[in-house]
């Protein structure tokens, strides 16, 4: 009975972390945006600036729930990057109508988001 309370219990900081999470990945994509116009950037640096911005998102959800949840953070981090990337994915595909990605980058923004989001929880 106790452990179905507590799993009812981080249902909202769960949602809440992850819309966190959203929030800091647009925020870091506008200034990204913002200094694509400002500074003629060169397409590998805005690449790297977008894998940085999973990291960074993945890294603060990660390390949130693991603060909130404070047992098992690494598995509490690893759902938050499940989620996170399980989102990100179900909007590509809305908006490109289908995968539309190569699998290989498909698999490698699945493990940036899992381990980032780990590896704060296990830091937390």
């Amino acid at each position: 009975m106790e452990r179905q309370a507590k799993k009812e219990s981080m249902l909202i900081p769960v949602m809440a972390i992850l819309v966190t999470m959203y929030i800091v990945t647009g925020v870091l994509l506008l200034l990204l945006a913002f200094l694509m116009y400002r500074v003629d950037l060169s397409e590998p640096v805005v690449n790297g600036a977008i894998i940085a911005i999973y990291i960074i998102a993945g890294f603060f959800g990660g390390f949130l729930i693991g603060k909130k949840a404070g047992v098992k953070k690494y598995l509490w981090g690893l759902l938050m990057g499940a989620l996170y990337y399980g989102v990100l994915l179900l909007v590509g595909v809305i908006l490109h109508q289908g995968l539309g990605g190569a699998p290989v980058h498909l698999l490698s923004t699945m493990v940036l988001c899992l381990l980032s989001a780990t590896a704060g929880g296990m830091i937390s």
